[in-house]
């Protein structure tokens, strides 16, 4: 089935995709639910009353939480050199995030043909840039998605819990 990503990539394939965009996509068309979780995190932060989050620290958070759901002896390493790619692929499919994160200079804005905003010469005290599409264009306004992503449900390991 296509989601959004696979859209994204599709879109992004005629300028051609460099390796580390394609390592971005197969892995997530093999674990899906890195990216329902990132998103589910960022919704539930936000709904808490938080102005921003940091999508880093949610990696980390995801890598903990899903990687101890495997099996012993099953591969899944999240790799930091993706982690850009999902940051943007969040701003791009779910623009309602869009400078909710920070984002720095990466490759992944060349792969995905997007620029960040540029930084003022008066910077605000927690302000976040935003994520464009290379043209200038607010990512709002330009390509999007077919169809929605919603995300998923993602099975989380079991909270440790104190016994006294």
């Amino acid at each position: 089935m296509i989601d959004a990503i696979d859209e994204l990539i599709e879109y992004r394939k005629p300028g051609g995709l460099s390796a580390l965009l394609q390592r971005f996509h197969r892995f997530h068309r093999a674990n899906p639910q890195v990216f329902d979780f990132l998103v589910q995190e960022l919704r539930d932060v936000r709904d808490c009353g938080w102005k921003c989050a940091s999508v880093h620290s949610l990696w980390e958070h995801a890598r903990w939480v899903l990687s101890k759901q495997r099996v012993p002896g099953e591969q899944f390493e999240m790799d930091n050199k993706i982690a850009p790619y999902y940051a943007r692929a969040i701003a791009v499919v779910h623009p309602e995030f869009n400078g909710f994160f920070e984002m720095r200079k990466s490759q992944a804005n060349a792969d995905l043909g997007t620029m960040l905003e540029a930084i003022s010469k008066q910077k605000r005290p927690g302000y976040i840039r935003k994520l464009f599409w290379a043209d200038g264009k607010a990512i709002e306004q330009g390509w999007q998605p077919t169809k929605q992503h919603e995300p998923k449900p993602v099975s989380r390991r079991e909270r440790v819990r104190r016994h006294d």
